[in-house]
């Protein structure tokens, strides 16, 4: 929506991220113009860092807040920001602590940029520290879609599906992540919990076992040997 703001004042722009000079302020997102900053709005704002790079870089306060500039130019040399940089702004932003702006970076990134696995994922986990289990959801399912070997968007799938009571599907997804890599612990860890919940206790044996070949020293081994009565070694 913003992005769209941007393109609204210049009735002429088509692609703001690649034809305008953007740079991303905190939740804000601004175009450059002249001296000073737009925003989607269309009110000016004074651009502090600016005037503070020409009174010279080390007047620069401690407590400024940090404008991440994507590539500029001159009309129609002006480069499309890369997925690389943007999802540099989004790291940024989620380090920041700001996970609306940091999704919303990555959903530029691949608006620029085209849908990409790890972009993807990587949304999927802010969407569900945010809450929004659906959406996080999707994107898992979308990563797994560009890249059926991504064991990671498939075992995560697997621990939100559960969690939704979709037991059936969680199941499918972790058997999924091991077809593709079989001495994942974390998976058979979670699949046998799941199968015992099920009742579907011989086949959970099976988990718990290879759980215990590959991972004999994890914290939950103490678990997974009560469950097959075996003493701790």
């Amino acid at each position: 929506k913003k992005l769209k703001g941007l393109g609204r004042l210049l009735p002429g722009v088509e692609r703001p991220l690649a034809q305008l000079a953007v740079i991303v302020e905190g939740r804000d997102i601004l175009l450059r113009q002249g001296e000073g900053l737009v925003e989607p709005g269309g009110q000016m704002r004074f651009d502090f860092q600016a005037a503070r790079a020409v009174e010279g870089p080390n007047e620069t306060g401690s407590g400024a807040q940090p404008v991440l500039p994507l590539p500029e130019g001159r009309g129609d040399e002006r480069e499309s920001p890369t997925l690389s940089e943007l999802c540099r702004v989004a790291e940024a932003l989620e380090e920041s602590g700001d996970l609306t702006g940091a999704a919303e970076m990555y959903r530029a990134a691949m608006a620029a940029g085209g849908p990409a696995p790890e972009i993807c994922f990587q949304l999927a986990e802010l969407l569900y520290r945010m809450g929004d289990t659906g959406g996080a959801r999707e994107r898992y399912y979308m990563a797994i879609e560009l890249d059926e070997d991504y064991v990671e968007a498939r075992a995560n799938l697997g621990c939100l599906l559960a969690e939704q009571g979709q037991y059936e599907l969680a199941v499918a997804a972790f058997q999924g992540a091991l077809a593709y890599h079989p001495d994942y612990a974390d998976v058979h860890y979670h699949l046998a919990s799941l199968l015992d919940q099920l009742g579907r206790r011989e086949e959970a044996e099976g988990h718990w076992e290879a759980f215990l070949r590959v991972a004999p020293d994890s914290p939950w081994s103490h678990r997974a040997r009560t469950r097959l009565s075996r003493p701790d070694s």
